[in-house]
């Protein structure tokens, strides 16, 4: 009797370990894989120019990044200021046209500080 209830005791628990086991097997499977890089940023990485390498020093890395981020900073900021000295240029020539040849107009003055202005911006940020 001893011998039977000890069989069934360890065929019990082989059953509920395989199921177990089994069940932790399926749900594995199904789990989404994880990155291979957990430092990799998934928003990021997809517009990221500069993609993470694991043997750079990570201070160099984030300088650089810095540094990426701040020279589109200064494009986006050059473009916009030529765009508006074009502008002011053009509204500058359209205004000389209408005061005539002897005089200038006082629009005309602001709009010359204003070019100037413009220029030592594009010419700061061009550098």
């Amino acid at each position: 009797m001893k011998n039977k209830l000890w069989f069934v005791r360890v065929s019990t628990i082989m059953v509920s370990f395989t199921l177990f086991f089994s069940v932790a097997y399926l749900a594995a499977r199904q789990a989404p894989a994880k990155a291979n890089d957990p430092c990799a940023d998934s928003a990021s990485s997809k517009s990221d120019p500069l993609p993470h390498d694991p043997l750079v020093n990570p201070v160099d890395e984030m300088r650089l990044r810095a540094q990426m981020r701040l020279d589109e900073k200064n494009f986006k900021e050059l473009q916009q200021a030529a765009n508006e000295l074009a502008a002011v240029s053009a509204s500058m020539k359209v205004e000389i046209e209408k005061t005539g040849q002897y005089a200038i107009s006082l629009r005309v003055m602001d709009q010359i500080s204003q070019i100037e202005k413009l220029t030592k911006t594009v010419k700061s940020r061009a550098k």
